[in-house]
């Protein structure tokens, strides 16, 4: 190897080392810090001399906080990958498995079994995978790194006293730091866990009555009513009022009714006085959906709307309440790219007031229904392939 090779090589090494070295010091300093902010939340001294030292950064985990999907799940691709024929035979034989205890916790806090079963499936697959990610450490790095270190902070101060209480020495989770058969965040875990069982701890790993407590606990504290539905599937009239629509998504039942939205079978689930909100996960294009106020319950647990309708569809098969969808299938599947197009597209229009990033959320529905609704075509809110085409013909005529 020539001489200038070897010298370019031992700099490139040199620089590596400083680089790691500095962040190591900075992870240093950062812990010295968290120290102090721990003690004044209360964490013991005790528990920081034990648990501090241990504390590591997880480069995988910054990795997956960074991921994004290449596209973006449809309706019909969320819910298929969810509601599994062997996740619903699962779920019927474990009501049969524990009826006891389901019936106890369902009746002391008025939150169906059939609902515990659905989160339990879809957090953990019935507890088959809780996460092999040391939660110390995923809570470490994430509260380390500045993207959302306050909330991860408050997170991690919240695991080392859960860690105290417990007397648990590890804990094995996600690696956003959830833990136990339902996925629970530390500061989750301190409001709503229970000790069902009476033994002195609030065992969501391995303690199923304590994990179903504190599940029913959690849907009891937002408000859960039994004698309520969560909602259902309607049919939209051929020349729906868009308008009526994009001002007020909420309105009672005998409103939308007026508006000419009938369910596609039965009865209402419901009585006309009932607030309810118009769900169309897929945009006009493919089923819609009125839900009632547990709906939103659901959504407090995750906000992800397609994960709180897929709870509510396997609560209803476990409960042998359900028909299925009418609605036929549709696909029109978007790539990350194309939904970051979009927002892009209507950044410069001055509808969307975010970094584009290529993820659908609320502000994204929001600015799209803004948008559509100035164009004065149907305001469904859905990111599409046509809204697409859309914007890049309005933008050319702008230009």
């Amino acid at each position: 190897m020539h001489l200038k090779s070897v010298g370019c090589l031992l700099l490139l090494i040199v620089g590596v080392v400083a680089k790691d070295a500095c962040a190591m010091d900075d992870f240093t300093l950062w812990k010295q810090n968290f120290r102090q902010e721990a003690l004044h939340a209360g964490v013991s001294t005790a528990t920081l001399n034990k648990f501090l030292p241990r504390m590591k950064l997880l480069p995988q985990v910054v990795q997956a906080d960074k991921k994004q999907p290449e596209f973006v799940s449809t309706f019909w691709e969320y819910t298929d990958a969810r509601l599994t024929q062997g996740r619903i035979d699962q779920g019927k034989m474990l009501l049969k498995r524990y009826p006891t205890w389901l019936k106890r916790i369902s009746d002391t806090y008025n939150v169906p079994a059939e609902y515990i079963l659905a989160f339990w499936g879809l957090e953990t697959n019935y507890g088959k995978i809780t996460g092999n990610t040391d939660v110390l450490n995923a809570l470490t790095t994430l509260a380390y790194n500045p993207r959302r270190r306050k909330f991860f902070t408050r997170e991690l101060i919240a695991f080392l006293k859960i860690l105290e209480q417990e007397r648990w020495d590890s804990v094995q989770g996600s690696w956003a730091g959830a833990f136990g058969q339902f996925q629970f965040m530390p500061t989750t875990f301190e409001t709503y866990a229970v000790d069902a069982d009476k033994n002195g701890s609030r065992n969501i790993l391995t303690s199923m009555p304590d994990a179903f407590a504190s599940a029913a606990n959690y849907l009891h504290k937002m408000g859960w009513d039994p004698a309520e539905s969560w909602g259902q599937e309607v049919q939209l009239p051929v020349h729906l009022n868009w308008t009526a629509v994009y001002k007020n998504k909420e309105k009672t039942l005998a409103e939308w009714q007026a508006l000419g939205i009938l369910p596609v079978a039965g009865a209402w689930r419901s009585d006309n006085q009932t607030k309810a909100s118009l769900l169309m996960p897929m945009g006009k294009s493919g089923p819609a959906f009125l839900t009632f106020p547990n709906f939103k319950r659901v959504m407090r647990w995750n906000k992800s709307e397609l994960y709180a309708l897929s709870v509510c569809f396997l609560a209803d098969i476990l409960a042998d309440d359900w028909n299925g969808i009418a609605h036929p299938r549709t696909e029109q599947r978007l790539s990350t790219a194309q939904v970051y197009e979009i927002q892009d597209r209507l950044a410069s229009l001055g509808y969307y007031q975010n970094v584009p990033d290529g993820l659908v959320g609320s502000k994204t529905h929001r600015a799209i229904m803004a948008f559509q609704h100035d164009k004065g075509v149907d305001e469904d809110g859905y990111p599409s392939k046509e809204l697409l085409d859309l914007l890049n013909t309005y933008r050319k005529e702008l230009n």
